[in-house]
């Protein structure tokens, strides 16, 4: 019958209704438990599975929650146990777990679920029988199917002694051998019989399919004979050869050649068969191909090895635990810092529990030390950057990193760095700021620097003099507001855009300065870049030359001095970028190797992450070699010589990589120059690159030509590309500035390509069409 059809019925109304006894059959290990963690019912067999069990009885009590952990101290704690396949243990009846779930019901909160037993016995033991579980519940049939197992086992067993006992009855007689022979035939692993000396005298088809070898083949040889190779461990051939001559069992892995000299690892198994006077009589030997297999454990554990390896030798203390505290792994670096007079090996295996209470004399805030581990530990929460000052004078940054496995807590890892030295390091570069503060506060230079919104963010005591006005009033100001005539903050606000676009130069100011009185400033600016090589704003040196502006001999020597300075400012610049290459290669290391090690267990969203990590790293070293390649353009001195352009593009064109879609072609043969060649090579090589890298078109062409005049050749790089908006035109050869949004695209290519051109005091231009295309063109003298 349908419900639709029952008088008043609806669906939205329908509900379940249990008696307790009906609700027992279904569920007959089930938990109720109230707000204050009383147990108010529970299940028949539950009962009989722990006589102890009473109603209201606290249920933290009698059971704790082994997995997922967590600390029951208030009805608020089982909300995130709610809809989780979770396991309880009853903490006063040996090994009884329940495996189940919680449910929230009118106000109570319900398990429902089974005992967790792995054999028949378990159930025989604790006296349950099979009407105490409910008939739907799919354990019993799970340990029926064991128990079948255990029984196919004992019968296998009991078959290989009946087999052992007719071998002793068997004779030479060839039918006999011929009935055995179909029983190995069967068998999808390679099976030869022997006599005394090892002489195959019958194989399976399984064994002529794994080695390649005709039945004639192998009639009459050893199995040393035919599977012997140089790979071959004599040692393991020895063994074999004497289990042979004494009788004995052998189970080796070895290689074992093919017919075709080709060869597989196998896993060979030798039994001596016997007659009815216990006598041995020939070999029954069972041959496996393990070669999958070895790889892939060969590989586990050089990708293990080299994994520990790293981790015992880091500078870093390591201690992995599970999640009972037990120690997993724990380094060199981790027992020195701890003072740990044992090897690491032979900590494997310890008990972390108390370890908290035992070392808390070693650190200044001791009575904190013990409460914060527990509150870690209960949080299971990622711990970064925590400082820990021990009592003789270290410092420790600890780490903790909880691991989990299908949302399932496995353990966790600290990790310990001693930043003893980078503390006292940075107190050192504090004191040195400092001393330097005094120093620029104090110099006979006027310093100021301001922020890209031409706000003043420093000032030093000579510029206040220099100016009139105090330091606290200049602060925050907007810098071309102070005290200058039109023409001046003009000027001004010409120079600090061009510190927007990475240029440096020295210019004379007239300023008024607070008394009215007409001065004379020459001032060296440069761009201020912050870590990543950014503009951030700009630093201006300011020299009051009013007495001195009629003397050139004099100002010549300011002049020389300031050029000075801007080449120290640029060197600092080119040594920030360079100095962070290095440990941005570390990091895309590091990166590849845990890719390699856990290609296999990371998840889709891991490996993604990874990647993006690794495409970032990647853009930041182009960023940072397109920095420093830029910084070198004016400093390096380059040489001329003659030769010959096809060649140099043509090795260009073999180191880029140029996409299936993309087609160079050199429109006719290029001339003979002479010129500085690896300026003419940078200068290629970025527009070539730019020209590729912005060509998505399924048909891509990029076209290399050039024009001979008197003086000079025009040249010129075409694409079909995606092409430069007009209004993007002029700006696309200063520094970090592209066209697009290419993730690859550094925004220096073009500027490099600029400053070049500028250096050789040649000329570039260009026409371009959006979804067209862009032509360069760019000159170079004779």
């Amino acid at each position: 019958m349908k419900f639709s059809k029952l008088p008043g019925y609806r669906m939205k109304d329908f509900q379940f209704q249990f008696d307790a006894s009906s609700f027992n059959k279904l569920f007959p290990f089930y938990i109720l438990i109230d707000a204050d963690l009383n147990i108010k019912k529970y299940g028949e067999s539950l009962s009989k599975l722990i006589p102890s069990l009473n109603e209201n009885t606290k249920f933290i009590e009698v059971f704790s929650i082994k997995r997922p952990f967590v600390s029951l101290l208030a009805a608020t704690d089982f909300i995130e146990l709610v809809d989780q396949l979770i396991t309880i243990e009853a903490l006063h009846q040996n090994q009884i777990i329940l495996r189940g779930q919680f449910q929230k019901h009118n106000g109570y909160f319900l398990f429902v679920g089974s005992p967790w037993f792995v054999s028949m016995e378990e159930v025989t033991n604790n006296k349950l029988k099979l009407n105490d579980f409910a008939t739907h519940d799919p354990l019993i049939d799970l340990l029926h199917v064991l128990k079948a197992q255990e029984l196919t086992s004992q019968d296998l067993k009991e078959l290989i002694d009946k087999i052992n006992e007719q071998q002793k009855a068997l004779t030479k007689d060839k039918e006999e051998i011929k009935q055995l022979s179909l029983v190995a035939s069967a068998n999808k692993s390679g099976v030869i019989l022997t006599d005394l000396d090892g002489k195959i005298f019958w194989s399976n088809e399984a064994y002529l399919e794994l080695t390649g070898y005709s039945r004639c083949d192998v009639i009459d040889k050893t199995i040393v004979n035919l599977g012997v190779s140089e790979l071959s461990d004599h040692a393991v051939l020895k063994s074999m050869i004497t289990a042979f001559k004494f009788g004995e069992n052998f189970d080796c892995e070895i290689y074992h050649k093919k017919k075709n000299n080709d060869w597989f690892w196998a896993r060979t198994k030798g039994q001596p068969v016997l007659d009815t006077q216990g006598k041995v009589v020939q070999y029954f030997v069972i041959i496996d191909d393990i070669t999958k297999e070895k790889e892939i454990n060969d590989k586990l554990k050089e990708s293990e090895s080299r994994l520990t390896s790293l981790i015992l030798n880091l500078q870093t203390g390591i201690l992995l635990e599970d999640e009972n505290r037990k120690i997993l792994l724990v380094n060199k670096e981790f027992c020195s810092m701890f003072g740990i007079n044992a090897e690491p090996n032979f900590m494997i295996g310890m008990d972390c529990t108390n370890s908290a209470e035992e070392s808390k004399g070693y650190f200044h805030n001791s009575e904190q030390f013990v409460p914060r581990i527990n509150e870690i530990l209960s949080n299971k929460e990622i711990v970064l950057g925590e400082e820990l000052r021990l009592i003789d004078g270290r410092v420790l940054e600890r780490r903790y990193i909880p691991i989990t496995s299908d949302g399932i807590y496995k353990g966790h890892l600290w990790s310990y760095t001693d930043i003893t030295l980078n503390k006292k390091y940075n107190e050192g570069l504090r004191h040195e700021k400092e001393k330097y503060r005094s120093i620029i506060d104090n110099m006979n230079i006027g310093l100021v620097e301001v922020a890209l919104d031409k706000t003043v963010l420093l000032v030093n005591n000579r510029f206040s003099e220099m100016i009139g006005y105090p330091v606290d009033f200049l602060i925050g100001k907007n810098a071309s507001d102070l005290s200058l005539d039109s023409a001046s903050k003009e000027k001004l606000e010409t120079k600090l855009a061009n510190r927007k676009l990475g240029l440096s130069d020295s210019y004379e100011l007239s300023v008024t300065n607070k008394n009215g009185e007409l001065k004379q400033w020459l001032i060296s600016g440069a761009p201020n870049y912050n870590l990543n090589g950014e503009v951030i704003g700009s630093i201006g040196m300011h020299f009051d030359i009013t007495e001195t502006n009629n003397l050139e001999i004099q100002k010549e020597k300011l002049l020389k001095r300031l050029e000075k300075q801007n080449e120290q400012l640029n060197e600092y610049a080119h040594m920030v970028s360079h100095d962070l290459k290095s440990p941005l290669r570390s990091i895309h290391t590091l990166i590849t190797f845990i890719r390699e090690d856990n290609e296999v267990t990371f998840n889709n969203k891991t490996r993604k992450y990874f990647t993006l990590i690794q495409e970032k790293a990647e853009k930041m070293d182009r960023l940072i070699q397109g920095i420093l390649t830029y910084s070198k353009i004016e400093t390096v001195e380059g040489s001329k010589e003659k030769f010959n352009l096809n060649e140099l593009v043509n090795h260009i064109l073999s180191i880029l990589f140029i996409p299936s879609n993309v087609k160079v072609i050199i429109d006719k043969k290029l001339p003979v120059i002479v010129a500085d060649r690896f300026r003419i090579q940078q200068l290629f090589q970025n527009l070539l690159s730019n020209a590729i890298s912005y060509n998505e078109k399924t048909n891509g062409i990029v076209a290399i030509s050039f024009e001979e005049f008197n003086d000079y050749f025009v040249f010129s790089i075409q694409d079909n590309g995606i092409g430069i908006p007009e209004k993007n035109q002029k700006k696309i050869f200063q520094m970090f500035q592209s066209s697009n949004t290419n993730e690859t695209a550094s925004g220096i290519g073009l500027s490099i390509v600029k400053r070049i051109i500028d250096n050789l005091n040649e000329k570039i231009w260009l026409e371009s069409e959006e979804n067209v295309g862009t032509k360069f063109f760019f000159t170079i003298h004779k």
